[in-house]
């Protein structure tokens, strides 16, 4: 055997082939794949009040529950802890998160009021934006045909507006899903269907906002919040309904100072009817006083 054939020899197994180096990479994938879906099992939980809080989570009784391996629960785990949901204390273990109290209720509200009104005046200038874009491209399109554009081609309808924002690289799915949750369900479809369908107006107007940073903001507000909503009055839904519709037509209509001040009159609105919940839900989960033994 030749030096060179000797030596090429020894190169080859310090050189793994890509097939050989594909497996690796399919299983941090697939372990990245186990921690995010563990993490919206969890999540999903905790928001349904499922794991109330206070409740303590072991992370074993956990992956035997949701049939994962310890890893990704231990990540999922610390992800939730990372967004406050989950408290963790030395050598006891993570807990679920006790509700707000009344000063980080007014603070996470002050926060909202300055961020969600702000989403809300974005979302209708994406609107309005990709509308003119829409309207400028259809009305190159008919003189180059040699006819002229419609009447209103350059504000363009409801529908223009959407199909416009999303081929503008918005997502198609949040225009509909915008309106679709400014009507909330029958106060019979029970709370969880509220809070759902609350949720979901609150994050499509973030999506639209064209701000990844204040999307993720709001979402990381909201999941404190919305423990609170299973506490409103359902009284309270009708008026909620008719504030998100306020919001949503403004922002299909591209009125960004409009859509911006009904989403304030919302916010201060949903505060008001929020501090009842709040009050609610701490007479509730407040601890029960012990009765006093009668004395011999």
């Amino acid at each position: 055997m030749t030096a060179r054939a000797t030596e090429a020899g020894r190169r080859t197994p310090a050189e793994p082939s890509a097939a050989a180096k594909r497996p690796a990479d399919d299983s941090r994938t697939a372990k990245r794949t186990l921690a995010d879906d563990a993490y919206a099992e969890l999540k999903a939980r905790i928001m349904r009040s499922e794991l109330a809080p206070g409740v303590k989570l072991s992370i074993d009784g956990m992956a035997k529950e949701l049939a994962f391996s310890q890893t990704p629960i231990r990540e999922a785990l610390a992800r939730l802890e990372s967004e406050g949901l989950l408290a963790r204390r030395p050598l006891s273990g993570y807990t679920v998160a006790p509700l707000l109290s009344a000063a980080e209720f007014a603070d996470l509200f002050d926060l909202r009021m300055m961020l969600e009104p702000l989403a809300a005046r974005r979302a209708a200038e994406c609107a309005r934006a990709s509308a003119a874009a829409s309207g400028a491209a259809a009305g190159h399109t008919a003189a180059a045909d040699g006819g002229e554009a419609g009447p209103g081609t350059a504000a363009g309808s409801a529908a223009d507006s959407v199909a416009a924002f999303a081929a503008d690289g918005g997502d198609a799915a949040d225009f509909p899903l915008l309106l679709d949750a400014a009507r909330t369900p029958e106060p019979g479809a029970g709370k969880l269907a509220f809070t759902a369908a609350d949720r979901r107006f609150h994050d499509a107007v973030a999506a639209l906002s064209g701000s990844a940073q204040i999307a993720k903001a709001i979402r990381r507000l909201d999941a404190h919040l919305h423990l609170h909503r299973a506490y409103i009055a359902p009284e309270s839904i009708s008026e909620t309904e008719a504030e998100h519709l306020a919001v949503a037509e403004a922002i299909i209509a591209q009125q960004p100072l409009a859509a911006e001040a009904a989403m304030r009159r919302h916010l201060e609105r949903s505060k008001v009817r929020h501090a009842a919940a709040f009050a609610a839900a701490d007479a509730l989960t407040a601890p029960k006083p012990k009765r006093a033994r009668a004395s011999r």
